[in-house]
């Protein structure tokens, strides 16, 4: 698609020079040439997020909601070390409480989320949390710090002008370009490869599953118009 789009922008600038070659009307005696280009850049996340269900049973609401409180609790001990003992990076998302159908047991449920601001324990933790009962982990999500993202938005941006330019500077041949308007598109940060994660319950001593963050990109799309004598 970026190919097509290099090639459609390539035949309306040359358009231009053939039905303009003194420049645009009120241009004085500039040649006016516009190109859309883009630019992309890739970087690994640094940040996570893995989303944990918990449970707990008994025989009434009261010894279920217990049980769960007691799990919730070793679930707290054993992810704080990773997450600086920060409990405002755990999130509750939701709490249920109910009889368990076609029995007399009730049970109690909470889903909670956790922010993990080094990617690098997301491993660890998956491990530590597959040794804990009725802790389950139902899915993990990796992204860019806002520092991250900041820095790949300027290098895709530089991209995108830097691709604008060579257009422009083909069509213009031996002629110096120079910018004279630009218009930037609201760059978007998109999955290169999906985030994966590979865990079971582990009957030994803990083990890290493995886990692959991936890889993703910042596209930046800007127009440029260009003047040249």
């Amino acid at each position: 698609m970026l190919t097509l789009v290099a090639i459609l922008a390539m035949a309306s600038v040359l358009m231009a020079g053939i039905l303009y070659p003194n420049g645009l009307p009120g241009g004085q005696g500039l040649t006016h040439l516009t190109v859309s280009a883009s630019g992309i850049s890739y970087g690994y996340p640094q940040v996570a997020t893995i989303y944990v269900r918990m449970n707990g049973t008994g025989s009434n609401a009261a010894i279920a909601t217990a049980n769960l409180s007691l799990t919730i609790s070793r679930f707290n001990f054993t992810v704080a070390k990773y997450i600086g003992n920060n409990s405002s990076s755990i999130s509750t998302q939701s709490y249920s409480l109910q009889r368990v159908y076609n029995s007399s047991k009730y049970e109690a449920s909470e889903a909670v989320s956790i922010s993990v601001p080094q990617i690098s324990n997301v491993s660890s933790i998956l491990g530590a949390l597959s040794l804990i009962q009725n802790v389950y982990v139902t899915q993990t999500s990796s992204s860019l710090s806002s520092k991250q993202s900041e820095q790949l938005m300027q290098s895709a941006l530089s991209l995108a002008i830097q691709n604008a330019t060579l257009q422009a500077q083909v069509a213009a041949g031996s002629n110096a370009v120079s910018i004279r308007n630009m218009t930037v598109s609201k760059g978007y940060v998109y999955p290169a490869y999906p985030a994966a994660y590979s865990a079971g319950v582990n009957s030994g001593p803990e083990q890290n599953p493995l886990f692959f963050s991936g890889r993703e990109g910042v596209l930046e799309q800007v127009t440029v118009e260009f003047v040249y004598k």
